[in-house]
């Protein structure tokens, strides 16, 4: 692989580990109640550019912005890079979606914002945009670790999905509905105490019985679909551990009332099940994975 090439790729998993970072901070907004922060002003905070005296709400809604700002930047620079090293092709078209669904992401997020969705909000109308956002987020996570799988592995991309394509098309759907699922039911883990779950007739809590039955039924499909696949590849092995190891903390999360530790490395290791099954799917062009260099 070209030298310029090789350095893109590097870029490119960098951009997918910060990637990461911020959903992982953007969770940790919620869990914080920090989404208020800087009231309903965007992308001002509470009326001012830089706050000059933020309240720690305020200051970590305001550097959930910064690195959310700072994706689209590097989402620019990831997408003429690719433009440059690889001209016309998936690469590119992979970092196209990319600085795309982060267009959408920060329109997502400022709609929460201005629409009052933020805080102790637990209408309908913000359970579905916590949904919405979420199933960008992965829609952007996929593509950002498809351009940088591809970057290593461009024939990949070009026979994507060539083999059990309907197979991957529905475990990926399963994926994410559970996603979805999962952030709802994370909403209520935030917005409800266990003291007041007892007796709390609240849709989000009633909903909360709903995300354990779909992330088990999905687990054990993509345990299914990826056991053929795991002995040759690498990212089909560690989708199957993932999953199995997601299981687990779903449960132990449920066991522990989820605490805030928990529901982060709940996120995260959903976020890293995503990545490997993308690029388990991505290169599925027969019965040889193309070769890495």
């Amino acid at each position: 692989m070209p030298s310029g090439r090789s350095r893109f790729a590097r870029f490119a998993w960098g951009f997918v580990a910060y990637l990461t970072a911020v959903i992982l901070f953007g969770a940790w907004v919620r869990i914080s109640h920090s989404g208020a922060g800087c009231g309903s002003h965007w992308p001002a905070c509470n009326g001012e550019i830089v706050p000059v005296e933020p309240s720690a709400a305020a200051l970590i809604e305001y550097t959930h912005r910064l690195t959310s700002g700072l994706c689209g930047i590097l989402g620019i620079v990831l997408l003429a890079w690719a433009q440059r090293a690889f001209g016309k092709g998936p690469v590119t078209a992979a970092a196209g979606l990319t600085l795309l669904f982060i267009v959408f992401e920060g329109a997502i997020g400022a709609g929460l914002v201005l629409g009052g969705l933020t805080a102790d909000d637990a209408s309908a109308a913000r359970a579905a945009a916590i949904a919405l956002h979420l199933v960008n987020t992965l829609f952007l996570t996929a593509s950002a670790a498809l351009c940088a799988y591809w970057a290593r592995a461009p024939e990949a991309g070009r026979r994507v999905f060539a083999e059990r394509a309907p197979a991957f098309a529905l475990g990926m759907a399963a994926f994410v509905l559970t996603a979805a699922c999962g952030a709802v039911t994370a909403l209520g883990d935030t917005l409800f105490t266990s003291a007041e779950v007892i007796d709390a007739g609240h849709f989000l809590v009633r909903l909360r019985i709903v995300h354990p039955f779909v992330a088990v039924a999905a687990a054990g499909y993509l345990l299914w679909l990826l056991a053929p696949q795991a002995p040759a590849d690498r990212w089909a092995k560690a989708a199957m551990h993932t999953a199995g190891a997601q299981v687990g903390l779903g449960f132990l999360n449920i066991a522990l009332s989820a605490p805030a530790w928990l529901q982060l490395v709940h996120l995260l290791a959903a976020n890293v099940l995503w990545v490997c099954l993308v690029i388990a799917a991505g290169s599925r062009t027969g019965n040889r994975q193309p070769a890495e260099t």
